[in-house]
Order: structure tokens, then C-alpha cells, then sequence
């Protein structure tokens, strides 16, 4: 598929997976996190991950002495010397499930923070992940611009927003919009990138902006429910 090949060599190709880990410097925003957990405090942020495993260390989470870690069956809660606060463990469906719920304890916004933060560094590499299925949509005018399309399909092993998304490349293949139906909200969203940086030859957007799509196709112009901004990016 020319898409697929074409935005993952601009991402950076063969270089994901000669990296393991990565750390990352940044702050997650917007009104969605802090409607649905009282205590939410992501604003600085520094995140050790995993490229090839849904595996994340959340450092300053909701506190600078809190920890929190995330797998797809588990979610914990440290304190600064690495004393268990909270955990959570089950198979994944039943954690993702759990999300649905109107109000968050820390443990669920430190779930949907763990695989939103993995999703936005492996993509666009999980894509070629072989039970990932991708079709290629005609192109989109946008901004006088024609943006090539991806759809995707996740297998439910992967932990994400929802199981059939579409991407929305640039001429210069760069991400720059996700459309998505929340299985958490039923709602759907647009997210927004720009700010793309290289980061040892990976390329990241470094910001985005979530925002609900109207009946009417059109993007409202108010608060967006999830902003995140990245600082930096170490791969090692």
C-alpha cells in the first residue's frame, strides 16, 4: 500500500525499531481529563515507555511525588519511593470498560493517560504491525490541500481510542488529523496535530487539540477536551 509505506518511512522507518525505550517530556490539558478525575494534575509530566509493548512509567502523575504505571491488565500508583498506593488489575476489556463511567478515580485517568500517551508515540509504526488492518480512503481536500486517508482496524490485543480509526496525512506525509468514534463517550472526535519535530530521526507532532466533531461535519471553536503539548523526546 503506497500510504503505508510513504508515511512510514517519513516517520522515521527502520529507526522505531532500533529503539527499545523512550523518554518524553510533556503536559496533557483540556477540560476532559479534569471533568472526569477531581484530583488530575498532568502538566509536567515526564513519561518512560516502550516501543514494542504497551508499557508506560507515568512520572508526576496527579502529584510530583506520584508514580503511575500502566499495562493493558494493570494500572498502579506509587509514591516517590516506590510505596504501592493504588492498583488495579483485570483483563484489559474489563479495565477499558471501566472508563465508561460518568466520574474517574486516579487508577482509570491513569489507564486512559497510559495507552493515549502509547498510542500517540507508536503511531504511525503500529500500523504495520501484521493483524493491524489498513485501507486506503480517497483523499480530502482540506485547506486547499488534498490530505490522504488511512482507515485502521485494531485487533482488541492493542488498548486504544477505538477499534477502526482514520488518519490524515499531509503532501509531506506528516499526521495531522485522527477521526475516531469514543467508545468511552460515544462521541466523535477529531484530533489535531501539528508541531511535528525529529527526535533522534522519529518524527513527533509535538502538540495536538481534541476536539468533539458536530453532526454537522464542522469542528466547534471552544476548549478542547484533550490538548497535549511534548517538550522532549530521548530514544534509546
Amino acid at each position: 500500500m503506497a500510504l503505508l509505506k510513504d508515511v512510514l518511512e517519513v516517520a522515521g522507518g527502520d529507526r522505531w525499531r532500533q529503539m527499545s525505550r523512550y523518554t518524553l517530556h510533556m503536559s496533557v490539558g483540556g477540560v476532559f481529563c479534569s471533568h472526569k478525575c477531581i484530583s488530575a494534575q498532568l502538566k509536567d509530566l515526564v513519561v518512560e515507555g516502550s516501543t514494542d509493548q504497551q508499557r508506560l512509567e507515568i512520572n508526576g502523575f496527579c502529584g510530583v511525588d506520584q508514580r503511575a504505571l500502566y499495562r493493558p491488565d494493570r494500572v498502579v500508583i506509587e509514591g516517590a519511593d516506590g510505596q504501592l498506593l493504588k492498583e488495579r488489575k483485570g483483563p484489559r476489556q474489563e479495565l477499558r470498560q471501566r472508563l465508561g463511567a460518568s466520574i474517574w478515580d486516579e487508577l482509570q485517568l491513569a489507564y486512559y493517560c497510559g495507552y493515549s500517551i502509547w498510542n500517540y508515540l507508536a503511531v504511525p509504526f503500529v500500523f504495520a504491525e501484521p493483524d493491524v488492518t489498513t485501507e486506503e480512503l480517497e483523499p480530502e481536500s482540506v485547506h486547499a490541500d488534498a490530505w490522504r486517508r488511512l482507515r485502521l482496524r485494531f485487533p482488541p490485543r492493542v488498548v486504544t481510542h477505538s477499534s477502526e480509526q482514520t488518519f490524515y496525512f499531509d503532501r509531506d506525509g506528516f499526521l495531522r488529523r485522527l477521526d475516531y468514534t469514543s467508545e468511552i463517550e460515544d462521541t466523535r472526535i477529531a484530533q489535531l496535530f501539528s508541531g511535528h519535530q525529529r527526535f533522534s530521526g522519529i518524527l513527533i507532532p509535538t502538540l495536538s487539540r481534541s476536539l468533539p466533531i458536530a453532526r454537522d461535519g464542522r469542528l466547534p471553536a471552544k476548549s478542547s477536551l484533550v490538548d497535549i503539548e511534548i517538550f522532549d523526546v530521548v530514544f534509546a
